[in-house]
């Protein structure tokens, strides 16, 4: 009897079980992308959730989404898709097993234009456009494939407000020429930083040109986030990541150099200046492992005389997503570069075939295009870099994430002057994120740098510099209303110098006046501590001797800027016309301003030698206002895009000397009118701070237009410098012609360059550029002249 009552027991709870199994949970994966309903193009930062069950996340870069949840096989469930400036979409899909796919493409709102999704403002998590308390400019892939470029060079200068002089990069009239060293400007690859560690110059050259998904220009004050050397703002380059299928690119490029406006300057007669590249790019995924692989080879005959270089780049990304730990990405990423070239201080003299050399020992035929024959005025070099990246991000179930990313950087650079150096940097960054009561995002993090700079004859031995930071920032979206609260507190110490450390704070306002429209308004704190090579350098180059200077004090400062922003989208999906209009008006003020500057004259040789150092020379206030536009048109099989922006700045030194005792050597031809300068550099009543920082200059305006028709396109781009009034007074004495030649080219620069691009089949682009089309003779710095037209041919195969 007991068996039997055991037994019906048993049966009953098999029964039970088996009845209600429909109704256990079970692990399910949903994936899909989402698109733009016009355009088609990917949507990043998009929130894909399944309400009834409390899941969700965010799409990526390619606008992808994976959701992992349990449920019950036999659930009918919904799915939304938001974000701000699109229609909210929601649709309903039965379970089954095994990962499931369902796409999603989004219908803007009507009467305005969807933004870009940023990353840079707030280091980690994506940010509409238009909700950012800062500017920011946006540089998408497909602007960066029109240029046909081997490096990021030119695509900087194309970026309104930014003036790239000579490798030196100026935001908003941050920064002058500092002659390669101690950048205002931070620029990333991913949020790492690509500045050396002796001098905080800027590779550009390491940014892997073919696998970029969009740059991002911050501008502004950013040392809360991006610490010393983000005083100006920041650029930040982000890669693509591999796609589903695997991707492959081959380019090659080749242009030729036309000879000189100035028909006097052509040195190398018939035999035309060349460059010549091919890129070869791969991407794929290998189950949780992605992998990019790019190499570049880069020929240059040089424009000027001796310029001649060769360069080969490669690099190696890889992330892995361990399937035992969701959320996890593991990354490695190794870089390398290596460069062979000759590198010119200034010209010989800007007139062929007079006596211009500053020793007065000889006449040359060449002229501007032609280095100086003073010793030091011309090296070769060979430069390699070489940089290790790892990185680890969890995004934890409960939403949280934690990242760290470290860079190994090092470089090493042999030349013919004996003046050889090395150095290398240790950067990590450890940063936690999460979102506080469902309307705040918060995002923490601390930051150590270790570099070390050795070069004995150049900076006098070793030099090492630590840097401790930690920081802080909260960005807050209610209704209307975006805020920004940010703290950062930095400890740096050079060498045996004092340690210095300063707390910086920034705070930011936006609102949503109606729908497209956006007021903004922000104040930001910045600092920049002086690099080793500002602070050590001892050497010459042609007549400029440099001296340490050790004990020069850092920059500290802020910026303030209110902006409005008016963006639109008219018409259907076949014909539409999207846009928006950006003004701001800014303000920087800087304590201590560095740059380098006269700091004593040798009279004992001759002739004398102008000794010259980095020195804090000024309080600065730099005011400006800056329109920027993005405007585009579908019209059928017709496209029509015009961006650009116009920038006015007014930089002041507000420790300037009165205009009576203001040195101005530009007054003499040298060298036949030497005593009269001699005299006036040996005046203590006359010094050299103009009203006007120098190397500023007062407009820059950057536009671009394309015109497509199906599979053909033509593009112009214009770039506009006004005259920089002020410069470094010494350069008109070591310098031969340079007064007469900024006399003759007094009403500033005008640039033009013209791209058409085909693409005859799907896989295969073909462009024509054709570089400085009116071959426009300009200065990228005193003494050096840009280059003159160059037609470019560049084919591109896609499969």
């Amino acid at each position: 009897m007991k068996s039997t009552t055991l037994l019906l027991r048993t049966a009953w709870l098999l029964a039970a079980l088996i009845g209600l199994s429909p109704v256990f949970a079970q692990n399910h994966t949903l994936t899909g992308k989402v698109t733009d309903a016009f355009t088609n193009d990917p949507l990043p930062g998009v929130s894909v959730a399944i309400p009834s069950l409390g899941v969700g996340g965010f799409s990526d870069n390619e606008g992808k989404f994976t959701l992992s949840f349990q449920a019950t096989t036999s659930s009918n469930l919904e799915v939304t898709a938001s974000l701000s400036g699109y229609v909210k979409l929601t649709q309903t899909f039965t379970l089954s097993s095994g990962t499931q796919v369902l796409d999603f493409s989004l219908e803007p709102e009507a009467g305005y234009q969807a933004d870009d999704v940023v990353i840079t403002a707030s280091k980690g998590f994506e940010q509409k456009q238009s909700d950012l308390t800062i500017s920011i400019q946006v540089i998408k892939q497909k602007s960066i494939e029109l240029q046909a470029v081997a490096n990021m060079s030119r695509v900087i200068n194309q970026i309104p407000g930014v003036d790239n002089q000579d490798g030196q990069i100026n935001i908003r009239g941050s920064s002058g020429y500092a002659y390669g060293v101690g950048s205002r400007v931070m620029v990333t690859l991913d949020g790492l930083p690509l500045l050396t560690g002796d001098g905080g110059s800027v590779t550009l050259d390491l940014i892997p040109v073919d696998n970029i998904a969009q740059v991002e220009v911050l501008k502004g004050a950013s040392s809360v986030l991006y610490g010393s050397g983000a005083m100006g703002g920041v650029i930040n380059v982000i890669s693509a990541e591999p796609g589903d299928k695997p991707r492959t690119s081959v380019r090659v490029r080749g242009g030729m150099f036309g000879p000189p406006s100035n028909r006097a300057l052509d040195w190398d007669g018939n035999k035309n200046a060349y460059q010549a590249s091919a890129h070869v790019f791969h991407s794929r995924k290998i189950g949780p492992l992605s992998l990019v692989a790019q190499t570049d080879f880069i020929r240059d005959s040089g424009y000027r005389l001796g310029g001649n270089s060769q360069q080969f780049r490669g690099l190696l990304f890889a992330k892995y997503r361990p399937k035992s730990i969701p959320g996890m990405a593991i990354g490695l990423n190794l870089s390398t570069q290596v460069d062979s070239s000759g590198q010119m201080l200034y010209w010989k003299g800007y007139y062929p075939d007079t006596l211009t050399s500053s020793t007065g020992q000889d006449s040359i035929v060449g002229g501007a295009l032609t280095p100086t024959g003073d010793a030091g005025g011309f090296r070769r070099q060979l430069r390699t870099y070489v940089a290790l990246d790892p990185s680890i991000k969890w995004l934890t179930p409960g939403g949280h994430i934690f990242w760290y990313r470290g860079r190994f950087l090092k470089n090493q650079s042999t030349n013919s002057t004996n003046q050889s150096s090395s150095n290398f940097i240790l950067y990590n960054d450890l940063l936690y994120q999460t979102t506080l009561l469902k309307h705040i995002s918060w995002i923490s993090g601390a930051t150590y740098t270790y570099s070390l700079a050795n070069g004995d004859s150049l900076y006098g031995g070793q030099h090492p510099g630590r840097s401790v930071g930690v920081y802080t920032q909260f960005d807050a979206k209610y209704t209307r209303w975006n805020f920004n609260l940010g703290l950062r507190y930095e400890s740096v110490k050079i060498d045996t110098l004092p340690n210095q450390a300063k707390p910086i704070f920034r705070l930011g306002v936006n609102y949503k006046i109606a729908e497209g429209t956006n007021i903004r308004v922000s104040a930001g704190q910045a600092f920049r501590v002086p690099t080793v090579a500002e602070r050590f350098t001892n050497t010459a180059g042609g007549a400029i001797v440099v001296q340490p200077n050790p004990n020069i004090r850092s920059e500290y400062g802020y910026s303030a800027e209110i902006g409005l922003r008016q963006g639109y989208r008219f018409g259907n999906k076949k014909n539409h016309i999207e846009g928006y209009l950006d003004a701001a008006g800014f303000m920087m003020r800087y304590s201590d301003m560095v740059e380098f500057g006269i700091s004593k004259v040798n009279f004992t040789s001759f002739p004398p030698e102008v000794l010259f150092s980095s020195i804090n020379i000024a309080d600065a206030r730099i005011t400006g206002l800056e329109v920027t536009t993005l405007n585009q048109a579908t019209l059928g099989k017709w496209t029509i895009a015009l961006s650009g922006g116009i920038t006015w700045t007014d930089p002041v030194n507000l420790n300037s000397v009165p205009e009576s005792n203001q040195l101005n050597l530009e007054q003499y031809q040298f060298p036949r009118q030497f005593l009269g300068a001699l005299i006036d550099v040996m005046n203590p009543n006359l010094s050299d701070q103009p009203r006007l920082l120098k190397y500023r200059p007062k407009a820059l305006v950057r536009t671009s237009t394309t015109i497509g028709y199906g599979p053909v396109s033509l593009t112009a781009n214009y770039r506009y410098r006004s005259f920089i009034q002020n410069i470094d007074q010494y350069l008109f004495v070591v310098v031969g012609d340079l007064a007469d030649f900024r006399a003759r080219h007094s009403q500033g620069d005008h640039v033009v360059d013209l791209i058409l691009s085909v693409d005859p089949t799907p896989n295969l682009t073909l462009s024509l550029n054709v570089d400085n089309a009116t071959n426009t003779e300009y200065m990228l710095v005193p003494g050096f002249l840009a280059e003159q037209r160059k037609v470019g041919l560049q084919a591109r195969w896609r499969f």
